[in-house]
């Protein structure tokens, strides 16, 4: 079975994330829940089955330009598992559930997007 989603804007990267946790632990922990939430409402809207085995994930990061570093951008992956968890998608985001995660990225200016595509291995 395979499944997608897409998340209609960017989420925070790790240099935002790590500034906030810095500034204050809480900032950190609030700054992950609004990220997770935001990802969980595009989960929410696309209806997603369960899955109860493994499964790869293929993310498409659609950035407004070409500003942030890959590295930075794709650990919003971790908003985005933790959200398919929360939402009863997947079991877990443990190596048992997730066999492999592939990243693409791509630049539009006018629609910055994150497109999830789970498909069950």
């Amino acid at each position: 079975m395979r499944q997608s989603f897409e998340v209609p804007w960017k989420l925070s990267g790790l240099n935002e994330y790590t500034r906030a946790c810095r500034a204050n632990r809480y900032k950190g922990a609030a700054m992950k829940r609004t990220n997770q939430d935001i990802a969980a409402l595009s989960i929410r809207a696309a209806r997603l089955k369960p899955y109860d085995g493994p499964v790869r994930v293929s993310i498409t990061w659609v950035e407004p330009n070409m500003r942030r570093d890959p590295d930075n951008i794709r650990f919003a992956a971790k908003f985005v598992l933790d959200a398919l968890v929360e939402e009863g998608v997947l079991p877990n985001d443990t190596q048992r559930y997730v066999k492999g995660i592939s990243d693409r990225f791509l630049v539009n200016r006018n629609n910055p997007r994150i497109i999830v595509e789970i498909e069950e291995v």
